[in-house]
């Protein structure tokens, strides 16, 4: 059967049969190519089995050039700010995890959601050829290399590209849940997919009161020791993790959950490929 992969068109996620397989065949030919050949190859090639009307395609292409840059590891430009993708390029320091738990607080305080990731694999990292690490990048472009910015900067780069928080610290309308299609069953685990070395997010949802993220681990990476603004559930989906909080350890798997209160020390390490849903309430 062939794979249909979830991408995000403009406000919309849509799925596309052979999409990877796409990607997969024209990494090695088309890594070097300018944007509007590697836009127009993938639209030829995913026409033939995805209806792409005309009046969109424009969207798609920018979106395809998105995708297919990202799966290389290369810079790429995402000018709407309907979307907002940001990286942390560290291998696991304190200074590494202190500045992702900095944007996590900024998006609480503006009430935005965003595709957060923190890539730890030195190879992965390697690939962006940042000058130093941590690093954060903002779709797609280097915010920040070596010093960790201020909350002050973050914020202020994301009201640049058009992420503002709503006035007097409240929402216009209620929250939304982004990043997955609307009025269609999915198998939650399959929204996110393994990658060898990394630990994959999917942010659902990101406010004030509550976060939603779908996690991946590869065996053996982890979220390291820290602390939560608020009381947060561990829903194990697939495979094994060991859970410490506050220096007790405890393994759980797949069905099972636990809850790591809010401000006490907790960790989550894969013991083998692990998924799980993290809800966070505060």
């Amino acid at each position: 059967m062939t794979e249909v992969t979830q991408i995000k068109i403009g406000k919309h996620t849509v799925g596309l049969v052979g999409f990877k397989e796409a990607l997969s065949d024209m990494a090695e030919a088309y890594a070097e190519q300018p944007d509007d050949m590697v836009a127009e190859e993938l639209l030829n090639r995913l026409s033939k089995k995805n209806y792409i009307a005309e009046k969109v395609q424009k969207d798609y292409r920018r979106a395809f050039v998105r995708e297919f840059r990202k799966s290389l590891g290369q810079p790429f430009d995402d000018e709407s700010p309907e979307g907002l993708e940001i990286k942390i390029l560290g291998e696991g320091c304190a200074i590494c995890n202190s500045l992702e738990d900095g944007v996590r607080e900024v998006l609480s305080e503006m009430s935005l959601g965003a595709d957060l990731e923190h890539v730890r694999d030195a190879e992965q990292i390697a690939k962006y050829k940042v000058k130093g690490t941590p690093a954060l990048i903002i779709n797609g472009k280097v915010m920040s290399t070596g010093t960790p910015p201020s909350k002050k900067n973050i914020i202020e780069w994301l009201e640049e590209i058009g992420h503002r928080k709503s006035p007097g610290g409240t929402m216009d309308k209620p929250v939304l849940i982004k990043n997955i299609t609307f009025s269609e069953p999915h198998n939650l685990s399959g929204l996110v997919d393994y990658e060898e070395g990394r630990v994959v997010s999917r942010t659902f949802a990101q406010n004030s009161s509550l976060s939603l993220t779908l996690f991946a681990f590869d065996g053996g990476e982890e979220i390291s020791t820290h602390t939560a603004p608020g009381d947060a559930m561990v829903q194990v989906l697939d495979g094994e993790a060991v859970v410490n909080i506050d220096g007790e350890e405890m393994t759980v798997g797949a069905g099972q959950v636990v809850v790591m209160p809010a401000n006490i020390p907790h960790s989550v390490t894969a013991v083998k490929r692990f998924k799980m849903l993290l809800t966070v309430v505060k």
